[in-house]
């Protein structure tokens, strides 16, 4: 077992850090808000993001605390309101290298007409000009104002998306949420795992495809608020792709439960409430993440003993996923705490 904190960093950074809880991902789109592409947008509106988004950029990737804290949005520029955002930041800079930054793009997304007390979702429609492809946003109580939505590539041995939520503060973009991305694992990029999904999907080993999938999706989404229509088909494959046993989903709510022998002749049963894929620290191996609840973590051994059983039970289930993946976290979640990460080789697991 290594140290929980460098699994919940991993998850962080896939998940990005939302100033004061701005943001929150939601299911409907109402597009009741106005988005303007970066073909349409006034000279000064986007030369004022971009510079603002690759000056950011450059801040996380010297992690420049100073600079990235006095260009955050006031009402959470505080020490400890910042806090998350710093540690998302360093996290970051420590992985990203120094590749040569450009902006990619930009969105304006207009709030500014809603009511002070709205609290309802805030939509955005962006359809993208020559094409019938759109990007939407869909954003949970957003207050109003005007709002950019900036994304900085870096290139090199280690390419990051760095996505950037702005608002405009006196006529000035400052910061409202941070949204990092490796768009590699293990050395491939995400048509790479959506193009290898879609082969494992029509060789019927839906296990490895729904992974795969869901692995395309994480590196080429920029953050969780975002769809388009190019993920709307990846994620229409990937249901279509599913293994029966998570055709109805899978979730805290909706755990897949899976029964097997134990030491003593007996029957338990494993609980997991998230399935999925994540490169290794240094980028170059693909492992397998499991998530399953846990009756409180007083007794660490015990909640290891049982991490390392499930991630058995479920290989042992899934043979092909052996081949396919160099080790497996187990993330042991419990109500109130923060989870305790088992990470073991596969070659490990008998």
């Amino acid at each position: 077992m290594r140290d929980k904190r460098n699994g919940l960093n991993r998850q962080a950074i896939r998940a990005g850090v939302v100033l004061g809880g701005l943001l929150a991902l939601s299911p409907t789109l109402l597009f009741a808000q106005t988005c303007t592409t970066q073909a349409k947008m006034t000279s000064d509106i986007r030369d004022g993001l971009s510079q603002a988004a690759l000056t950011l950029a450059q801040a996380v990737q010297v992690a420049d605390v100073t600079k990235m804290q006095g260009m955050t949005i006031a009402e959470f520029s505080s020490a400890s309101a910042f806090a998350p955002t710093e540690s998302l930041m360093r996290a970051t800079a420590s992985r990203m290298g120094n590749g040569e930054l450009r902006v990619v793009q930009i969105y304006e997304l207009d709030a500014s007409p809603r009511a002070a007390d709205d609290t309802s979702d805030a939509d955005f429609n962006c359809a993208l000009a020559g094409t019938t492809s759109e990007t939407d946003f869909a954003i949970s109580g957003l207050p109003r104002g005007l709002y950019g939505f900036a994304m900085v590539e870096t290139t090199g041995d280690h390419p990051w998306l760095l996505s950037f939520l702005l608002r405009q503060d006196g006529g000035v973009w400052k910061l409202a949420g941070f949204y990092p991305r490796a768009m590699t694992a293990a050395g491939h990029d995400g048509d790479w795992y959506w193009k290898s999904a879609r082969t494992y999907a029509k060789a019927d080993e839906l296990w490895l495809a729904w992974i795969f999938y869901g692995e395309a999706a994480e590196l080429v989404r920029p953050a969780n608020f975002v769809t388009s229509t190019n993920l709307d088909r990846l994620f229409s494959e990937r249901r279509t792709a599913a293994p029966p046993e998570l055709a109805g989903g899978i979730g805290p709510n909706h755990p897949l439960v899976m029964k097997a022998s134990d030491d003593k002749g007996g029957t338990i049963e494993y609980r997991f409430t998230s399935i999925s894929a994540q490169a290794s620290e240094d980028g170059k191996e693909l492992n397998l993440i499991l998530h399953i609840p846990v009756d409180g973590v007083s007794d660490p051994a015990v909640a290891i003993a049982h991490s390392k059983a499930a991630a058995k039970a479920f290989l042992d289930a899934h043979m092909e996923l052996r081949q396919a993946f160099s080790g497996v976290w187990i993330f042991a979640d419990s109500e109130g705490h923060e989870p305790l990460v088992t990470e073991e080789t596969i070659s490990n697991i008998p």
